[in-house]
Parts: structure tokens; C-alpha cells; sequence
């Protein structure tokens, strides 16, 4: 049984690809910080860096969040911000997590 289907090759799809327009960046308003009362910049798009641990390191890393009363993004954002510093690199710019962590306002 002879399919009449043709796939696409990968020349045809990589034309189009050089095609399409770049995706837009999110333009978000500009908002006061509720817990210093500054200004934040209108955040650019924002993508999300994965990182691999075992479970009971994930774990860990939940109890120090919990231990800290800061976010494992928050966490995160310092650890990496001690990396920068410690090779002379600017750090990372402030960032939200797109989804709230459902700890209380304080």
C-alpha cells in the first residue's frame, strides 16, 4: 500500500524558518515594588533556566527555601549572582516568577 503523503524536507522547513519574524518581547507596564516602593523597569521577556538534581537534593533545596523564608527562585537568583560576581560579571537583572509561589505577604 503506496502512501500519497509527502513529508516536508528539512530544506523547506529551514526556508521558512529563515523566513518568520523574530517573536515580540512582553511589554509590561511599569509597577512600583509593594516591599521597597521602587520603580521596576518594564520586564523584557523572560525564559526559564532548568537545572537537574536528584530528588532528595530538590529536597533540600525546598527546606533551605522554606528555611530562608525566600523563593527557590529567589534562591536561585543569588546563587547565580555569586557566580557572576565571582568572575567579575555583572549580575543577572531582578525577575518574577511567572507563577506566585503562594507564600504570605509579609
Amino acid at each position: 500500500m503506496a502512501s500519497s503523503k509527502r513529508g516536508r524536507s528539512l530544506a523547506d522547513f529551514m526556508e521558512q524558518a529563515d523566513i518568520e519574524e523574530p517573536a515580540p518581547t512582553i511589554e509590561m507596564p511599569e509597577a512600583a515594588d509593594k516591599a521597597t516602593g521602587r520603580i521596576a523597569a518594564p520586564m523584557a521577556a523572560v525564559v526559564p533556566v532548568n537545572v537537574l538534581v536528584t530528588p532528595a537534593d530538590r529536597k533540600r533545596l525546598r527546606q533551605l527555601s522554606l528555611d530562608a523564608d525566600l523563593s527557590v527562585q529567589k534562591l536561585g537568583h543569588e546563587a547565580w549572582n555569586m557566580l557572576l560576581a565571582s568572575r567579575g560579571l555583572p549580575p543577572l537583572e531582578a525577575v518574577s516568577a511567572n507563577v506566585p509561589s503562594g507564600r504570605r505577604k509579609t
